[in-house]
């Protein structure tokens, strides 16, 4: 689950305080403080399923198909090997080394030219449009 118990008491006295100054306002403080224990407690209990909802819905799917499509993964065909694979090598292998992860050691930016007349013959274009 997402956090640990302090979010659920932060959430909670948070709650407390909130309910206790605007009940104070209206009310005795004795039922302002009932009230605010009330607050509390729900809003203390209402974080845990607000906290569980939030780690289902932060999980990446890489996180949760990693686990389940790895037996796929190191299975081989029925021929004896994968299709791009020779029949002695594992898909492991075979993965190891052809992936390559991407590098991006400078990304390059096209500077558009600012010569005034190719600017003026844009301008142009786009009015007569």
């Amino acid at each position: 689950m997402l956090g640990t118990i302090w979010i659920n008491t932060g959430m909670g006295l948070l709650a407390f305080v909130i309910t206790l100054c605007t009940a104070l306002a209206s009310n005795v403080w004795l039922v302002s403080l009932e009230r605010a224990g009330i607050a509390l407690v729900i809003f203390f209990l209402a974080a845990f399923p607000i906290r569980f909802v939030l780690a289902l819905v932060t999980q990446t799917p890489a996180q949760s198909a990693e686990a389940g499509g790895q037996e796929e993964l190191n299975a081989p065909l029925a021929d004896g090997g994968d299709e791009a694979n020779p029949p002695g090598q594992t898909g492991e292998q075979a993965a190891a080394e052809a992936f390559s992860p991407l590098s991006f050691t400078k990304l390059e930016t096209i500077h558009p030219s600012e010569d005034p007349a190719t600017v003026a013959e844009v301008v142009r274009r786009l009015t007569d449009e």
